[in-house]
């Protein structure tokens, strides 16, 4: 199980997440939580193999913006390629985005959810409510592994800028 929790921290937006993995009633550690370059962090809440793939998926696809509609279309995509790589996937799991300036989570019944501290997966109460009493994500996710089964430490973080620099290049002058 796991538990990823996010908030927008002045000019960042700081993702974290639990390390938990289960299947059945065995349980063991694993990575819930990526950072794709400078501009994009998720995290995934359900099936692994559900979080493999949108890994992989993001290695050639990103949303065109953080706007629904463009999440919508993404999110569509991400089902569509799921089939081809595997013709019986049905995807069951939640998502967690820092994308364009934007905190969200989407799932496997097309919602789209923005917030500006937000919590996913087992322990996503524990988690939110920490969040709303000033905890970071981080110390958030720490909560809800104290007080579920379902989570465990340790807990892995990632930061990008709110609003990303521009790469640096050559001032050009309009003529």
């Amino acid at each position: 199980m796991s538990v990823v929790a996010g908030k927008i921290i002045d000019e960042s937006i700081v993702i974290a997440a639990d390390s938990q993995v289960t299947w059945g009633q065995a349980k063991t550690e694993g990575t819930k939580l990526y950072k794709i370059g400078e501009s994009l962090i998720f995290g995934g809440a359900g099936l692994l193999r559900d979080i493999n793939l949108m890994r992989l998926f993001l290695d050639t696809h990103t949303p065109a913006s953080a706007e629904e509609r463009d999440v919508l279309e993404f999110y569509a995509e991400f089902v569509e390629w799921g089939k081809r790589k595997l013709s019986s996937f049905e995807p069951r799991s939640e998502f967690m985005f820092a994308f364009d300036g934007k905190l969200f989570e989407t799932s496997n019944d097309f919602d789209v959810f923005y917030y500006d501290y937000g919590a996913i997966g087992s322990g996503w109460e524990y988690a939110r409510a920490a969040l709303h009493l000033g905890h970071t994500p981080t110390q958030a996710v720490g909560v809800a592994c104290d007080l579920t089964i379902f989570c465990m430490p340790p807990v892995t973080e990632y930061r990008i800028p709110r609003h990303p620099q521009p790469p640096p290049g050559r001032n050009h002058e309009a003529i």
